[in-house]
């Protein structure tokens, strides 16, 4: 009987232990982050809205180009006079 009931105090206390080690992880405390200051957090809003707009004028770059192409392949060319 008393290797049953340290068999269950060993396994909860050890469930426990990772569950705290897994919670801690996935939320951390306010003061394990460093503060973000207004200023940074502002480039960083600008930074990535620049990023998306470049990212978007790139794909419409990219379709231009595709379109240029294929409408040189379909217009049939004309003999040399």
């Amino acid at each position: 009987m008393q290797v049953v009931l340290w068999a269950l105090g060993t396994g909860f206390v050890t469930g426990a232990v990772w569950f705290a080690i897994l919670f801690f992880r996935r939320h951390p405390t306010d003061a394990s982050e460093p503060p973000v200051l207004p200023a940074q957090q502002a480039e960083s809003l600008a930074l990535e809205s620049m990023t998306r707009r470049l990212l978007e004028v790139e794909e419409r770059l990219d379709a231009t180009e595709h379109l240029l192409k294929r409408q040189n392949v379909e217009q049939p060319r004309k003999p040399p006079s």
